[in-house]
């Protein structure tokens, strides 16, 4: 245990003799006059009999030691507990319109398609091998066909047309077939129309046969 300066010792009679009572100071038994300086030393104060409380400020202050230097840093705590999660946002606004994306290419319009393989040809009258029904619109019109020639007096005259009932004969195709001989006869046309457009052929001289006949009505985009 650290020894009490003498200042220190007398201070603390002094004080122990004002709080000791008005009777003893009173009395004239002790007071701070009457101790000679270096007679109470630490030794003579028995342990906790004088308390901070009993003492004035000035020589609390003077007990205090100087400050210590900082301690060590301590270890780090554990990891608090997560959180409780938060409640959800509101919606965001709506975003702005975007810009109108470029017209995409026109899309592939599949043909309206008759055909026949075998067909034989009266002489001297028209007749329908082959026709379509169509909705109204704008078509091209093909004919596709082999004729073969079998008036054996000679040549033979032989005509395939594209018809509808709006425009009688939109196009024509003609040969002069020599005997037993293969020709191709392949009318074309654009029209704007609907209902029944026909390939009507005929062969003038005698008898005659089509194979692999096609007529097609391919529609066309505005």
């Amino acid at each position: 245990m650290r020894e009490l300066r003498p200042g220190t010792v007398i201070a603390v009679i002094a004080l122990f003799i004002a709080i000791g009572g008005t009777a003893t100071a009173a009395s004239g038994l002790i007071n701070g006059s009457k101790i000679k300086p270096g007679t109470v030393t630490a030794r003579q104060i028995k342990n906790q009999t004088i308390t901070t409380s009993k003492l004035a400020p000035a020589t609390v202050a003077s007990l205090r030691g100087a400050r210590g230097p900082v301690g060590a840093t301590g270890p780090a705590g554990e990891n608090g507990q997560p959180g409780t999660p938060g409640q959800p946002g509101q919606p965001g606004a709506v975003g702005a319109t975007g810009a109108t994306g470029a017209t995409g290419a026109d899309g592939v319009v599949e043909p309206y398609t008759d055909q026949v393989l075998n067909f034989n040809l009266p002489t001297e009258d028209f007749t329908i091998p082959l026709s379509i029904d169509l909705p109204p619109g704008q078509y091209l019109l093909t004919a596709k066909t082999n004729v073969v020639n079998q008036y054996a007096s000679g040549d033979n005259m032989i005509e395939c047309t594209i018809w509808t009932d709006e425009v009688d004969g939109v196009d024509r195709a003609t040969s002069d077939v020599p005997y037993n001989r293969i020709f191709n006869l392949s009318p074309m046309a654009v029209a704007e129309m609907q209902g029944l457009v026909e390939l009507r052929c005929v062969a003038w001289n005698g008898p005659a046969q089509l194979f692999d006949t096609k007529l097609i009505a391919q529609p066309i985009q505005g």
